[in-house]
């Protein structure tokens, strides 16, 4: 029988939630499952600070019309522990309206 993925735990949780797959621990969480817990479909019980690093690439001419998501990057970090996830495969490669905006001087 499969369990419904509910929340996301501390990294070194061992709760019955955890064991029984409604929960899984940060420290062996996939990036798709960080990614869903960004979208707000995971619960986020890690009590854990996460940044997120995108890294954009321009042409040579510098358009920013058509920059382009290279990477991206989630790390989490809680005391010493800090735990990291690439997801740029789940985002749209395209760009964005706001970067494009910020050099445009809207």
């Amino acid at each position: 029988m499969s369990t419904r993925l509910l929340a996301i735990d501390p990294a070194d949780c061992g709760c019955t939630e955890c064991i029984i797959g409604e929960y899984v621990p940060l420290r062996y969480a996939t990036a798709d499952q960080i990614v869903r817990l960004l979208k707000g479909e995971l619960g986020n019980n890690t009590f854990t600070e996460f940044t997120v690093e995108v890294k954009w690439s321009l042409p040579g001419d510098f358009r920013p019309t058509e920059a382009r998501v290279d990477s991206v990057q989630v790390t989490a970090h809680r005391g010493d522990d800090v735990l990291t996830w690439e997801i740029g495969p789940y985002l749209p490669m395209y760009r964005s309206p706001s970067f494009a905006d910020l050099f445009e001087g809207r």
